[in-house]
């Protein structure tokens, strides 16, 4: 597909989404994850609500919060590792998408952050591409910005508006956080949850209700980080040993002592 900003109002660059080169995309992102982090952690109960919306045969929307360069990374690799059966659509600012064309093909199409009429186009825009892609899947970002984890959820209208618009369609709330345990690499923790469809199925249900359970996703994943219990996941990607130095594990090995640490334990005085 080809731009037609003049003709879309707020949408300013299609989407030529691509399920080829978004599997190709997803094996590097994996493979960048598999480099740059000790472990991709994530909490029980994950796997089963991505089984579920692998297996929705309806439009399906993944929100997710924004804290963090790596998040669209990750959303493709739990794409290509969960539910790769499913096309997918993405929205951005098209000023940088302009930058990285090649990005159209996992599904991203530009639009106008500050232009009143961006809601409105995407939701135009998302109902078309729902009728011409197999099993559509919006990931976005209903807050809109880079927010800290620790910062109450305040979700801008679009998703909600999304949600109200289409009476078949699902949501999921995905919550991430990296933090550093007992490796010199950081680590990352994902908890994902359906979204309850409340009872009052407008514009301020929704908004409600996808606020309240990206709190609570978020709340409960931050507890388990806390924990420093790596029992409290499932390591999913990477979680080897963890490393203090190349040459001292290696004399703890030379010497018959074990090299890993214990995440829930911290030197003592």
């Amino acid at each position: 597909m080809g731009d037609r900003g003049g003709e879309l109002s707020g949408v300013r660059i299609e989407d030529a989404w691509s399920a080829r080169f978004a599997a190709f995309f997803g094996w590097y992102a994996l493979r960048q994850l598999r480099g740059r982090f000790h472990a991709v952690r994530i909490m029980p109960g994950t796997r089963e609500a991505l089984a579920e919306l692998a297996a929705y045969a309806g439009p399906a929307m993944v929100a997710m919060n924004h804290s963090s360069w790596w998040d669209p990374m990750l959303a493709v690799a739990l794409w290509r590792s969960f539910f790769q059966s499913r096309s997918s659509l993405s929205p951005m600012d098209a000023a940088q998408l302009a930058r990285f064309r090649f990005l159209r093909k996992l599904g991203i199409f530009g639009i106008d952050p500050d232009d009143p009429r961006s809601m409105e186009a995407m939701g135009s825009y998302v109902a078309r591409r729902m009728t011409e892609m197999d099993r559509p899947t919006i990931t976005l970002t209903p807050q809109g910005r880079f927010t800290d984890v620790r910062e109450p959820v305040v979700p801008r209208p679009g998703s909600a508006a999304l949600l109200a618009a289409h009476a078949g369609m699902r949501a999921w709330s995905l919550a991430m956080e990296y933090g550093f345990w007992a490796d010199a690499r950081p680590e990352v923790f994902l908890r994902v949850v359906a979204v309850e469809t409340p009872a009052d199925r407008r514009l301020v249900g929704w908004q409600r209700t996808l606020k309240a359970t990206m709190e609570s996703n978020q709340r409960a994943l931050a507890n388990a980080v806390r924990s420093r219990e790596a029992a409290a996941f499932e390591c999913v990607v990477g979680g080897d040993a963890a490393r203090v130095h190349p040459v001292y594990d290696l004399w703890l090995a030379l010497t018959g002592r074990a090299g890993r640490i214990d995440p829930s334990r911290g030197p003592r005085a």
